[in-house]
């Protein structure tokens, strides 16, 4: 198989090696252009707007959100861009953009935890616990205001009925290791519990657990049946406090919280740098939400695309990059919520974007975070060639990085003069959910995004996600891998694709290597010869998509498709791949289609649609949604909605599904598309 995969590259890209670029010399852009954007971003720049952004308590629909949302604007005037805004969307929790139901602004004012001692036969404050003050993280997302001085009960993961079984919990106290959230109901709704003390722990990776005095972000229900406050503390806190409870000793505490839910509006600051064609565009997208400090999750991202949006915009007004043939827009909406909102309330922002290139995390200095940069592309229900454009950026970087870091001299190095000098090192192609990239590629609306951002990141989500983590260099080059991708899609045109194919087809032989070595493991595996021939089979109908797909761009000429569908044949004959014969589906089998009036995922933030139709309809929660994917990449009931398009059967879903994602079971498929079709999500139809 190997020696088969060799001599496909070697036919795939022997024609195109004398025409490759230089050593050194980056892909698909002119070099000029590519040096002057290297130049001119700045990853110092960046971090210190992080520091700026990482001040505010950044919580949707809040003064701390308010106050980021107008730094950005001040910031995006002072550099003197255009089409600066700040798009105001009503969230007070009635109305409803798509699947996401919007959520009202939460706020608090005060918030303090204190420990009480007995004096003199009465009770007073000792040790104060958590300040809202000092660190906002300690008060969970959604409390409401309260008042208790009570005993403190441990109820464990106080999920279950047995968790509470000889337990006084009523005006006391519930010190749980599950997100508050996840406990209001029986704590609070049940067992009449004064409020919660959750030491939850999130975020699981190799470093979980290590550090025991790290205090995770909390979050209650904002359409709880139950209101109340609920702290984070802890493990280290909460261990103790579980030390002297055994002992029979008693913890009394003081809680005193002034927060609440109210009207509020998704506020959203865009700017742009006008395309020769304004009616296309490129779109960056961050997430501007989150605990303070948050400086890499994700004040990074939003810091990254501010300095692209100012050095673009400064290397097109001094004439150093002519003026763009496709606008490029910056957005910076609070996570998942706001952009399923923003592509709802504003169909024009899907209708005239190509691409998007969303950057969430992107400045963990490796030796504190333990991060790695993550240069990812679409899903695999929509193949496209965008993903290639990032991926080649990407592995330019990493070359480039590694090239410096080893000898000292590299043709393009991307050192920033306050960061460090290790090589980057990024993990570069597939598909990972977990941001806003998700709902601009997801069914609703299929538009092809990169995705780029840290993972791990041991410090997520804690008092300790601080600026000091961040590494200005590795900044600079995930700026640079966003912006010279950018430029590249906002000026792709018919005379650029040729080179683009040669690109591609680099990419697709890494594809098809990764697809050889997969097989092979399944076929060891004792994996069945049909399910091999229907990956193979989702392979190359990828391959072809991926060639087509540059067709929403511009002009692709004959003779380039013609060498594309060559090398994909040649390679198929190579690997002994016959074509699978079209699967005979019958004139009445059943397709299914979106309902165009319904747009967005099933899942938004903060809101489930699916589960809370779900239950008002009184259905199960179909098996499809238990299932988990080995290893990263899509799930897949986002998947399988994805392939609903209104051509393909429930055979062809589950097949596409079985060679992307992983083994599923046929009636599990038909299982959850019934359910979706009984919720009005998608309906029925004939082929």
């Amino acid at each position: 198989m190997r020696r088969l995969l060799i001599l496909a590259l070697a036919l795939a890209c022997g024609a195109g090696a004398a025409a490759q670029a230089p050593s050194g010399a980056p892909p698909l852009l002119q070099p000029h252009y590519a040096r002057a954007i290297a130049n001119e971003i700045s990853g110092s720049a960046a971090k210190r707007t992080i520091h700026e952004l990482s001040l505010h308590h950044r919580m949707r629909g809040s003064t701390g959100f308010g106050n980021a949302a107008a730094l950005i604007r001040r910031e995006l005037a002072r550099h003197g861009i255009d089409q600066v805004d700040v798009i105001s969307l009503p969230a007070n929790g009635a109305v409803f953009y798509g699947t996401q139901r919007s959520r009202p602004g939460w706020n608090a004012s005060f918030a303090e935890l204190w420990e009480q001692k007995q004096e003199g036969g009465r009770w007073t404050d000792d040790v104060r616990i958590a300040s809202w003050a000092d660190q906002p993280i300690v008060l969970a997302q959604d409390s409401v205001s309260g008042r208790a001085e009570a005993e403190l009960v441990d109820i464990g993961a106080g999920t279950s009925p047995a968790d509470y079984q000889g337990k006084e919990l009523s005006g006391k106290l519930a010190l749980t290791s599950s997100q508050p959230e996840a406990v209001a109901d029986m704590a609070i709704g049940r067992h009449k519990a004064a409020g919660i003390i959750s030491w939850a722990q999130n975020q699981r990776q190799a470093w979980w657990g290590e550090d025991q005095t790290l205090i995770r972000w909390g979050h209650l229900k904002t359409f709880g049946e139950h209101p109340t406050f609920a702290f984070m503390v802890s493990p280290a806190r909460a261990r103790a406090w579980q030390e002297r409870l055994v002992r029979g000793e008693a913890v009394r505490l003081r809680a005193d919280v002034q927060a609440k839910r109210e009207p509020s509006a998704y506020l959203i600051p865009t700017a742009a740098i006008a395309g020769r064609d304004g009616s296309k565009e490129i779109v960056f997208s961050c997430h501007l939400d989150h605990p303070s400090p948050g400086a890499n999750d994700n004040a990074s991202g939003c810091s990254a695309i501010l300095e692209i949006a100012r050095s673009l915009d400064r290397l097109v007004k001094d004439g150093t990059l002519p003026q763009p043939q496709r606008t490029i827009r910056f957005l910076w909406p609070c996570e998942i919520e706001c952009t399923i909102a923003l592509l709802n309330a504003r169909p024009e922002y899907a209708r005239r974007t190509l691409a998007t290139i969303h950057l969430d995390m992107v400045g963990g200095n490796t030796e504190i975070t333990k991060s790695i940069l993550r240069v990812h592309g679409t899903p695999p229900s929509l193949p496209s060639f965008v993903s290639g454009v990032g991926f080649a950026f990407g592995r330019y970087v990493n070359d480039q990085s590694l090239a410096f870091a080893s000898s000292g001299q590299a043709a393009m190095p991307l050192v920033d003069p306050e960061g460090d000098r290790r090589a980057l090192q990024a993990e570069v192609g597939g598909f990972n959910q977990g941001s806003d990239h998700q709902v601009w590629t997801e069914g609703s609306w299929r538009i092809p995004a990169l995705y780029i951002a840290d993972w791990p990141d041991r410090y997520i989500h804690t008092q300790r996600d601080l600026p000091a983590n961040i590494d200005a260099t590795k900044l600079k080059r995930a700026i640079f891998i966003g912006a010279a991708s950018a430029w590249y899609l906002a000026n792709l045109d018919e005379s650029g694709v040729p080179s683009l194919s040669r690109t591609l087809r680099t990419e697709a032989l890494e594809r098809a290597a990764g697809t050889a070595r997969r097989v092979d493991a399944l076929r060891q595996a004792g994996a069945d010869e049909s399910d091999l021939a229907n990956i193979w089979r989702h392979h190359f109908d990828h391959e072809a998509a991926v060639a087509d797909s540059i067709g929403r761009f511009t002009a692709v000429p004959a003779l380039v498709l013609g060498e594309t569908r060559r090398t994909q044949q040649a390679l198929r004959n190579m690997l002994g791949i016959q074509s699978a014969p079209g699967r005979p589906a019958g004139a009445d089998a059943i397709v299914y289609r979106r309902v165009a009036a319904l747009k967005g995922p099933m899942d938004g933030f903060g809101y489930s649609w699916f589960d809370d139709n779900l239950a008002k309809a009184g259905l199960e929660r179909p098996a499809l949604l238990a299932r988990t994917a080995a290893g990263e990449g899509p799930g897949f009931g986002y998947e399988a909605l994805n392939l609903v398009d209104g051509r393909r059967t429930v055979q062809q879903i589950r097949d596409d599904l079985a060679a992307s994602v992983g083994p599923v079971p046929p009636e599990e498929v038909a299982a959850y598309l019934a359910a979706l079709a009984r919720l009005g999500v998608i309906e029925p139809g004939r082929r």
